[in-house]
Order: structure tokens, then sequence, then C-alpha cells
């Protein structure tokens, strides 16, 4: 797939440089396969915060060098945001909605964050991030559609790249689109068009399926889906271009292949959140094969309803 021209909020650039940026802020993550599958897993769920969320959060306030930071987050982004707060000794305040869970709001409030509350939906969410950021004159720190978060997040592609020159495709959960426009930034930018990339997103929360297929941004209604980092109802103004332009496609699952998909993790001891095994529900159902990496993009959930989900 061929890139148009136009520019386009990040460029292979801006990812190496988040990379020297946060070299020792976050963890290299490791490849591994997936037992009776071809598959490869690139095990984010192992950074610190327990997702990828921890590299745009530390490239945003690496290079901004704020004196207090927000975001309207469901929780891994809020909680990597607070960690990376916390190491720089500024204020962080994390808006969430009611329908995050309770696992994900203590981990953000053990980081010494104050969570503000806000109506539901990801607009409404922002909204309110961004009416405190001029309130308390903080810097808002969105969760997927900002250039530093992007770029922070592609980091993941090089290192998929470097430790597995030969890959053939690359396949990434979609939210608001952030990791896999950074992703599909790296991979496309030092292999070009010899990798595909697939983006993955829970059926009840097809956004970006929707909007590829309209040619442009649309709205869908509140997601009901147990993937609760991707309960986003529209593409990011900035992310989608990226999407558009270097993902070769973006498919839906339902929730039950997400369970089926968490199982299968926890057969090879892979603790996955129904988010984090997105990938690889995705890459199942499309049957994919040799030289395929799944991006597992984190682990965090309350273990009891992990167990209950699994069981």
């Amino acid at each position: 797939m061929a890139e148009a021209s136009g520019a386009l909020a990040v460029e292979l650039g801006d990812v190496e440089a988040a990379a020297a940026r946060i070299a020792r802020m976050v963890r290299r993550t490791p490849l591994l396969p997936l037992a009776g599958t071809p598959l490869w897993l690139k095990c984010e769920g192992l950074q610190e915060t327990g997702s990828f969320k921890l590299r745009g959060a530390s490239n945003a306030i690496a290079a901004l060098a704020p004196r207090g930071v927000v975001t309207g987050s469901s929780g891994n982004h809020g909680r990597a945001l607070a960690l990376a707060a916390l190491r720089a000794g500024i204020r962080c305040v994390v808006v969430m909605t009611p329908d995050a869970t309770e696992f994900k709001r203590m981990a953000v409030q053990a980081l010494d964050a104050r969570i503000v509350e806000a109506p539901l939906g990801t607009s409404a969410r922002n909204r309110v991030a961004l009416a405190v950021a001029d309130e308390q004159g903080l810097v808002y720190v969105p969760p997927y559609d900002d250039p530093l978060v992007m770029a922070g997040q592609g980091t993941v592609g090089l290192e998929i790249v470097e430790d597995m020159p030969d890959v053939s495709c690359v396949v990434a959960p979609v939210g608001g689109g952030g990791l896999i426009a950074g992703v599909s930034t790296a991979v496309r930018g030092r292999l070009g068009d010899g990798v595909r990339v697939i983006g993955v997103e829970p059926l009840d929360g097809n956004d970006t399926v929707l909007s590829r297929l309209a040619g442009q941004r649309v709205e869908v209604p509140l997601p009901r889906t147990i993937c609760d980092g991707a309960r986003v109802q529209t593409p990011g103004a900035l992310t989608f271009p990226v999407v558009q332009r270097r993902v070769n496609d973006v498919i839906a699952v339902d929730d039950r292949k997400v369970v089926a998909a968490m199982k299968l993790l926890a057969m090879s001891g892979i603790f996955a959140e129904p988010t984090g095994a997105l990938a690889v529900a995705g890459a199942l159902q499309l049957g994919l094969g040799e030289g395929t990496v799944c991006v597992v993009s984190g682990r965090n959930i309350e273990p009891r309803e992990w167990a209950r989900l699994v069981g």
C-alpha cells in the first residue's frame, strides 16, 4: 500500500526521537511465541504500569516539561501519565467516567494522581479534561490524539522491527488509534510496503471500521464491550489520517473471540486484559500465519474479573 502525499501528525523521525528520549523510562518488552500457533506476541503488559501507555505518556512529559498535567482516561493512560508525572515531580489529574473499573481507579490513585469525574462517553470526558486544564493551568496530554503520544507508542513498532527484521504482519488493538498510528509509522517507515499492519477493535465499538468505510470520521453510540480500553466513539482527528494512510486493514471481533484469545494467551502464561487480547483475536479470525506479531497491549484487569471471563 503506497503512501499518498500530505503531511501527517507523526513520522518515523518523531518515533526515533521518542525512542531516544524514553529509553531509560520504559522497559523493552520481549517477543514471545504463542503456543500452538505461528503467532508471536509483543508483551506490553510487562511495562511497569501494565500497558504500552507508559511510552506515550513518558514521551509527552519528557518533551514538554510541564508543571502539571491532566488527561481523560479509562485507566491505562491515566495510570501511565500518573507515574510519569510522579517521576517528574509534577501534579497529575485524571478525568474518568463512571464505567471505569475500580481496579484501574485504584491504580491511578496509588500514584498520587487526583481523579475528577465526568459523564459517560469519551467526548464528554475529554471536554471535562480540557476544562480542568484551563481552570488549573495544567497541560492536557490526550490519551491518543497527540503527536508526542503517538510517537511514544510507536516505539513498540521500532522494537518489533529490531527484534524480528523479517516480520511480515503486525497486528495491534485499536481504541482511539494512538498505538496503531505510531506502530504503523514505525514499521512502515523501517520496512516500507513489505510489511502489513492490521488493526483490531471490538465489534460493539467499531468506529474505525465504519470511519474507514465512510472515508471520514464517524461517531458510534457508547460501546458496550468488555474491552474497556477500546470504548471509543470516534477515531482521533490526528490518528485517523495516519490509520487511513499507513494501516492495511482494520477489522472488528466480538467479545466471545476476545475471551477465547484471553484463554489461549493464558495457556502461554500471558495475563491479558480484554483490550490486550484484541490483536490475537483478530489474527486468529483472519488465520494469519508465520511472521505475524500481535501486540498484547496490556494486563490491567482485576484478577477475579479475569478469572470470571476465562473460567
